[in-house]
């Protein structure tokens, strides 16, 4: 593949696999890739007073304003390791996101997209490693306290639970798909169909950045 600058960011409904596919886009590329949930997760990690006022949000399936979430990118954004590019899942989410980025421009906007049940059915069964926050889903077989390879157990979030994802999904259907228009008029983005294995969704993905 050719080597230039790829600053790409990953959008879809949460469950659609965005995670997954930015990791595999890492080492394919390597770019660093990182999502905006796990910047602010890192903050709550520090124990700061910001880091608490993140996790009280985040735990009842609200997203994070966008003045907090536009200032944490920045500083990641700004470091080193990124001069070549880099992957981002989760941001921007809303319009107030999109207009506050103004401190850099992606060269791809990829749309991984996938049913609303599907987001669902996936999500309800998550798993997170409560250390390292590695994902695996109970359809594997794992279960509420199996241990990660990092040494953690393995935890069911809040913001996973029933209620709380169809509140996430309602959101992005109300504020990121207009900020995709954005994007599009842009002629930045690009759809992916999101239903099937992780490695063909990832040659979808490769298939459209030549």
């Amino acid at each position: 593949m050719e080597q230039k600058i790829y600053k790409i960011f990953i959008m879809g409904p949460q469950g659609s696999g965005k995670g997954t596919q930015a990791e595999l886009l890492s080492k394919k590329l390597g770019i660093p890739a990182f999502s905006m949930g796990q910047l602010l997760r890192d903050e709550i990690t520090t124990g700061s007073l910001l880091g608490e006022q993140i996790a009280s949000i985040i735990n009842v399936g609200n997203l994070v304003p966008d003045t907090i979430a536009a200032s944490v990118l920045k500083e990641r954004l700004e470091k080193p390791d990124l001069k070549d590019g880099y992957i981002l899942d989760g941001f921007p989410r809303d319009r107030s996101q999109y207009e506050a980025f103004t401190f850099d421009k992606p060269t791809h906007v990829i749309v991984i997209e996938v049913p609303k049940e599907e987001s669902l059915r996936r999500l309800s069964g998550r798993l997170v490693c409560g250390i390292c926050w590695k994902t695996t889903n109970k359809e594997t077989g794992a279960q509420i306290g199996d241990l990660c390879s990092c040494g953690g157990k393995y935890i069911e979030r809040d913001d996973d639970k029933p209620e709380a994802i169809l509140r996430r999904l309602d959101i992005y259907q109300k504020d990121t798909l207009s900020i995709i228009d954005g994007y599009k008029k842009e002629g930045l983005v690009y759809f992916v169909d999101g239903i099937g294995g992780k490695e063909v969704i990832h040659e979808r993905i490769l298939a459209l950045l030549k």
